[in-house]
């Protein structure tokens, strides 16, 4: 057993968007997601785990910094659960630091750990169990455990992941972010609040099926074009319902940059929109339009950041 790992995971956007959850936090329809990053792979979640004397305890820190707090506690019972389950008694020090990533971390973070765990401590879990210790702490972390577009199951005894298509499989697919300097973002539970009260929200759900329906059959298909327009028609609707009761997370400039990627489309370009909150906006196309959607934003005074779709965790050292 060695007594040191790093390993990396990718963050992830909404394909088919959660919105509304359970107080359990158990999300109240299926959705989809994207792991992405940048062409390098420079746009990660990098974890530390070392193995120490069990009296030492466990110690968690982001980028170096020891965390206090409700976050840092749930994230230490978590790891202390894992270690009863598995019945491991030993001491860990762990440093999770984000690069590059200007949304949220905690899919990428979670996935890192627990698949880290699973290789510093032999315990030998496929990819269902380590998605099911992640999502204790982001229930969206599946996301980044399987990679590529992967599927949340709710309507099932037992809420699990399923991959749906592999990084290589959407290799057709280039995917552009583009970041806002919002002094904050409107959070997940916010947005969960706020969307269940629209009076139309149930026929949202009885979507849902459909959407996913449609996403799944295009792939099969490598029809990447609907697959992109089910997305963002899925994603559209969340964010009207979320506007129509108040709660604006395409703010002005993510909305004129949504409104610009739908002039493009009227052009020709066959640019989608696959998010468009907190503080970035992702703008997907097909890879052989790629360099004439870049061109189009920029000229159209935005920064995209070229990105791709990405694979699950993996190590990148040992010691």
């Amino acid at each position: 057993m060695p007594k040191k790992v790093v390993s990396v995971a990718y963050p992830t956007i909404p394909i088919v968007f959660l919105g509304g959850i359970r107080a359990d936090r158990r999300p109240i329809y299926n959705t989809m997601g994207l792991a992405v990053t940048d062409l390098d792979e420079n746009v990660r979640t990098e974890t530390t785990i070392k193995v120490t004397d069990n009296k030492n305890g466990i110690k968690f820190s982001l980028g170096g910094k020891l965390i206090e707090g409700k976050r840092n506690e749930d994230t230490i019972n978590s790891i202390k659960s894992f270690l009863k389950d598995k019945k491991i008694d030993v001491g860990l020090e762990i440093d999770s630091t984000n690069y590059n990533i200007k949304g949220g971390s905690s899919d990428s973070g979670l996935a890192a750990l627990f698949f880290g765990l699973n290789e510093l401590l032999g315990t030998k879990m496929k990819t269902a169990e380590i998605a099911n210790y992640a999502m204790r702490g982001s229930e969206s972390a599946i996301r980044s455990v399987y990679g590529g577009l992967s599927k949340i199951v709710v309507d099932t005894p037992e809420m699990h992941g399923l991959a749906v298509a592999s990084a290589k499989d959407l290799d057709a697919i280039r995917i552009f972010t583009v970041y806002f300097d919002y002094p904050t973002r409107i959070t997940a539970d916010e947005i969960h609040a706020a969307i269940v009260k629209h009076p139309w929200y149930k026929h949202r759900v009885q979507n849902i099926p459909t959407w996913i329906r449609n996403i799944e059959s295009a792939i099969k298909k490598k029809d990447f074009v609907t697959m992109l327009k089910n997305s963002e028609d899925n994603i559209r609707n969340a964010h009207y319902l979320l506007e129509d009761v108040g709660l604006r997370v395409r703010r002005k400039k993510i909305m004129d940059c949504w409104i610009d990627v739908e002039e493009m489309r009227a052009s020709g370009l066959r640019a989608y929109c696959l998010q468009g909150g907190g503080n970035l906006i992702s703008i997907a196309c097909l890879k052989e339009q790629a360099d004439k959607v870049y061109n189009e934003l920029v000229n159209r005074g935005w920064s995209p950041l070229k990105y791709k779709v990405a694979g699950g965790p993996k190590i990148i050292r040992r010691g």
